[in-house]
């Protein structure tokens, strides 16, 4: 993202390779990615040769909020309704599909394809909202799209390689400090872009994967503050069932045969929370919160009231008039409902049991 060689679609294909392959199955995948590496590098050029010095230079003077939690636990709804607060600055969408070209495209490019998504009525396939790119994206996304070799997200796009990746860049387990270190300056480097594009605005991340990396993101911004929303167990796993056909149906590029998805939700899920529960106690005193997904359902407005008290974030009354009409705007939406065979509910609850205790879901 950050230099001209070697070009994109050259990094593409060795990461493809390094990963196994294209799945000849899901070609149809790859067409989007080689509108990205081809038709709009050179707008990739203009972008380095007119901010590079820029992003450089910048420095994000507030250290941000971050939103913690699993996939499907109510991060993404938690996120719209904070970047209801025009005072903060966020990663759209947008940003997150072309983190090369956001600075110098966005304004005039965000628009037309919005455009586009409301005439044809294209909606998001995960969160079953009309799709805009002005909605908030996530990093690790970002760090993929970018063609970042240590992006996360590479396991979303070759399934077979899922644990790989969460293991060396969400764990960075046995990863040398090097690479953890190369991994920082690109995900600042990100984050610099993303504050521009938000005029210097404090910032409200939200990352799933950013849940098992506090001690890092600490390390990055020691007076970071974080937001930790959790849900049933139960229904996280079978959410992400759901979540991983449409991702895998729209996204993955490799091969998915013969893949236990069950068994590495229940993986990813419990070690992430682990890692939580090991390293939330660095935070200090005053720089986290807790929310519980089903009680910031029924009453968001007087929960995010208490973020902002308990953070010292902003003014609350500010915001309130439009968080309350978001929330209103959202009584529509119906969540899905999900059923778990017995034998497959048994498994999960084995996995699934000390983080229903802790959070006092009951056993199923």
């Amino acid at each position: 993202m950050n230099q001209l060689f070697p070009l994109p679609i050259y990094t593409f294909l060795k990461i493809a390779i390094k990963n196994g392959g294209f799945s000849i199955k899901r070609l149809k995948n790859i067409v989007l990615w080689m509108v990205k590496l081809v038709l709009l590098e050179p707008l990739r050029w203009v972008e380095l040769a007119t901010q590079q010095k820029r992003i450089n230079r910048h420095v994000i003077n507030v250290d941000p909020v971050f939103i913690l939690g699993f996939y499907r636990s109510g991060t993404s709804y938690l996120h719209e309704f904070i970047t209801q607060d025009e005072r903060f600055g966020y990663h759209t969408n947008f940003q997150m599909v072309f983190p090369e070209i956001m600075l110098s495209c966005e304004k005039w490019l965000s628009p037309s394809f919005d455009f586009i998504f409301r005439l044809f009525k294209i909606f998001d396939p995960v969160h079953r909202v009309p799709l805009s790119f002005r909605f908030p994206g996530e990093e690790d996304g970002a760090m993929t799209t970018a063609l970042n070799p240590r992006g996360a997200g590479w396991g979303y796009f070759f399934p077979k390689k899922m644990m790989d990746y969460f293991h060396k860049f969400v764990l960075f387990e046995n990863m040398p400090n090097a690479e953890i270190e190369a991994w920082a300056r690109d995900y600042i480097f990100l984050l610099k872009k993303i504050s521009i594009a938000s005029e210097s605005k404090p910032l409200v991340l939200k990352s799933p994967p950013n849940t098992a990396r506090i001690k890092l993101l600490l390390t990055i911004f020691p007076n970071a503050k974080f937001i930790f929303i959790h849900r049933n167990p139960y229904e996280v796993y079978a959410s992400n069932k759901k979540f991983l056909q449409v991702t895998h149906g729209f996204y993955a590029v490799g091969g998915t045969k013969s893949i236990d998805f069950n068994q590495i939700i229940l993986d990813t899920y419990t070690q992430t929370m682990q890692r939580y529960v090991q390293e939330k106690d660095l935070i200090p005193a005053g720089h986290l919160i807790e929310l519980v997904y089903d009680d910031f359902v029924k009453a968001p407005v007087a929960n995010l009231k208490k973020v902002y008290e308990a953070l010292n974030l902003n003014d609350f009354s500010i915001c309130e008039a439009k968080m309350s009409a978001f929330a209103a705007r959202q009584k529509t939406f119906s969540s899905l409902q999900h059923h778990l065979p017995e034998e497959e509910r048994r498994v999960a609850t084995e996995k699934l049991e000390p983080f229903l205790r802790r959070w006092n879901y009951p056993l199923q």
